[in-house]
């Protein structure tokens, strides 16, 4: 979005007015004796606003405004009381006194809608807009907005002069780009597109080249953001020519081609892309622009990271890790942590991808939360301006019942049952909200009854499926191991007694199968319930595991570290079968050569980590297509109230990342 003291400069601009950070009391007591020496009022009040407008409303200005508003109630002239109370709303908006701001910017709009400035009504309305924007009422600040543009749209410009026609498409181009930068923000990207574009064309009509080019560059930059690539480099690309030929400062260019890397790379162009990082990077680099130099480090890094370049990777997302963290932005570090933790992993320093990654579930997590208070405070802010309003508009109503006496008892009367209509309207209102949240409650009742429901169904299946597995192996090893044990015993008996069979093919393949039929009965009654798990615990059951999968050709690198002397029979049950259910994939559909297997304790959760140098698979098709293997997996997790990740790209093998709490 345009830099908002960008756009102050612009309005200023039309006005113009120039712009001091160093204007004293002195100098206001020196206007103050300047004004005295002026007859016409109307003179007075523009000379006095015009230099607090001037000074950006700093301290010593407030002087200068009291004194035109004193004129103006000794006058009592609504075009006179509708300027000076507008410079006061202002003065009152840049020292972040919401309340008084809007008192001031509501008197001045009653006096200014029998104005014969055609201006000055939208003007008043487009400050309030501000204000709510700045507050957070963006659907306020949308509405107030679109009624000063409707009311400048109804202004019929043959009766203007030239100076009156320049400020009117003014005040279009800053209405127009703020509704696009709202819109933005409330995410509705087609009217944004919009207003957009009348921007453009009311900075053009300006032949204002600069401003043309910025708004621009944010056109390009919300094309990228859904995800229109093309479309993006086109405008860019035009955005950035403009601002050259504008001769706008380099950071500036140094956004378009940060914005031309971003297209390039969604379009998977990454040579082109990287061309455009390194130039916007040279840019930032030069002109020490941290912001930029952030966004291209820790977006570049990225890159590279796709690009199998992980060194370079680190690099460059170390660095804008550690200016996301110094600009306390946590859309940056979310970014430069997902970076760094896929870098570090690549080179196998693994503590540090672990260490990442926890960075970045932590920020991820904060960045949603985030996104969610933002909304419900929005939608507070919304209600409380809303309420706000109306006290204001009762206190001006008030302030001219004062005025008459017989007046006063009409609107006391009026407003008496206007409060009445909007208390039962709140009220009614009040009774349909707490239906509504009692209706929701229920639902909300309803479905954790279910949840946990299904979980007890859950809880005991896996426990009957445990059950059945321990009946089943004992029944394997002491009753058919048993009885295959005892013929096999019977039958050396009958060859010791008839030598006849004796060392011929029939007998020797007997043994054979019989052999053979001992080893599978105990081979499928350690799977179904392992006596490593309950001789040798957990860890001598993964190392069971690595095992059995060296002896059948597999590279296995097995690590165990830190696991807790106490865990719980189930937990120790349940990551077993995980781990069988994750392998038998591999075995079955991986074509992998080597198998990574990592089990340890950090604070109070076990995470285990199962990696494959295999094909890899589309998770979502996997799942679509009735994927029962990795069902299970997620099902058991989610049992044990863990959390799992898949991570898997064609061709490039696939990592299973589960957490579980102790």
């Amino acid at each position: 979005m345009i830099n908002p003291l960008l756009l102050a400069v612009f309005i200023f601009g039309f006005l113009n007015i120039g712009f001091s950070q160093n204007f004293t009391k002195t100098e206001a007591d020196s206007i103050l004796e300047t004004v005295d020496t002026i007859s016409d009022s109307f003179n007075k009040i523009k000379i006095l606003t015009s230099y607090a407008g001037k000074h950006r409303y700093t301290e010593p200005t407030f002087k200068l405004i009291k004194k035109a508003v004193l004129i103006a109630e000794e006058n009592k002239k609504p075009l006179l009381l509708a300027h000076s109370y507008y410079s006061m709303g202002n003065y009152y908006y840049y020292s972040s006194k919401t309340d008084s701001s809007l008192t001031y910017l509501n008197k001045a709009q009653g006096f200014a809608k029998n104005s014969e400035d055609p201006l000055l009504n939208p003007l008043i309305l487009a400050s309030k807009a501000g204000l709510y924007s700045k507050l957070g009422a963006v659907i306020l600040a949308i509405s107030t907005n679109i009624e000063a543009k409707e009311l400048l749209d109804k202004i019929d410009t043959l009766k203007l002069d030239k100076e009156t026609i320049f400020k009117l498409k003014g005040q279009r181009l800053v209405i127009n780009n703020s509704l696009a930068n709202l819109y933005n923000k409330t995410e509705d990207y087609e009217k944004a597109l919009l207003f957009y574009d009348k921007a453009y064309q009311s900075a053009l009509h300006l032949n204002s080249i600069a401003n043309a080019s910025i708004i621009l560059g944010n056109k390009g930059d919300l094309l990228n953001k859904i995800n229109k690539p093309e479309e993006a480099i086109r405008v860019i690309q035009e955005s950035k020519k403009m601002k050259l030929e504008a001769n706008l400062p380099k950071r500036f260019v140094g956004t378009s081609h940060l914005n031309l890397a971003d297209a390039f790379s969604q379009l998977k162009e990454y040579e082109k892309a990287l061309k455009h990082f390194d130039t916007a990077y040279t840019i930032y680099i030069e002109k020490n622009h941290t912001d930029g130099l952030m966004r291209v480090a820790t977006d570049r890094g990225l890159l590279y990271n796709i690009l199998n370049r992980p060194e370079l990777a680190l690099l460059d997302c170390t660095k804008g890790k550690k200016l996301a963290l110094q600009a306390n932005d946590a859309e940056y570090v979310y970014k430069a942590c997902n970076c760094l933790f896929k870098a570090n992993k690549s080179l196998g320093n693994y503590s540090e991808a672990l260490k990442n990654h926890e960075q970045y579930t932590a920020v991820k997590d904060s960045l949603f939360n985030e996104k969610n208070i933002r909304k419900i405070t929005q939608a507070g802010m919304q209600y409380e301006f809303d309420k706000l309003e109306a006290e204001q508009n009762l206190k001006i109503e008030k302030e001219k019942q004062k005025k008459n006496a017989i007046l006063l008892g009409l609107i006391t009367s009026g407003l008496l049952l206007i409060g009445l209509f909007i208390f039962f309207k709140k009220r009614i209102k009040y009774q349909q909200t707490i239906a509504e949240q009692t209706q929701a409650l229920q639902k909300q009742k309803i479905t954790e009854l279910q949840q946990k429901n299904k979980l007890t169904a859950l809880n005991s299946m896996i426990e009957g499926q445990e059950a059945e597995r321990l009946r089943i192996a004992k029944d394997l090893h002491d009753g058919l191991g048993g009885l295959l044990s005892t013929i096999k015993a019977h039958f050396t008996g009958i060859q010791n007694q008839c030598d006849e069979f004796n060392n011929t093919p029939l007998t020797n393949k007997t043994n054979q199968l019989i052999d053979e039929a001992c080893l599978e009965v105990r081979r499928v009654s350690h799977n179904m319930m392992p006596h490593s798990l309950s001789l040798s615990g957990l860890g001598g059951a993964f190392e069971d595991l690595g095992e059995q999968l060296k002896q059948q050709g597999y590279n296995i690198t097995l690590e165990i570290n830190n696991l807790p002397n106490k865990i719980d029979e189930t937990k120790k049950i349940m990551l077993y079968r995980i781990a069988q259910e994750a392998l038998s994939n591999i075995r079955k559909h991986a074509d992998a050569a080597s198998i990574l297997l990592q089990l340890f304790g950090f604070e109070d959760q076990l995470t285990l980590i199962i990696e494959d140098d295999g094909k890899g698979f589309n998770y979502n098709e996997a799942i679509k297509k009735d994927g029962v293997g990795i069902e299970n997996i997620n099902t058991r997790v989610s049992y044990l109230d863990g959390t799992i990740v898949w991570d898997s790209d064609l061709g490039k093998g696939t990592t299973v990342t589960i957490n579980i709490p102790l």
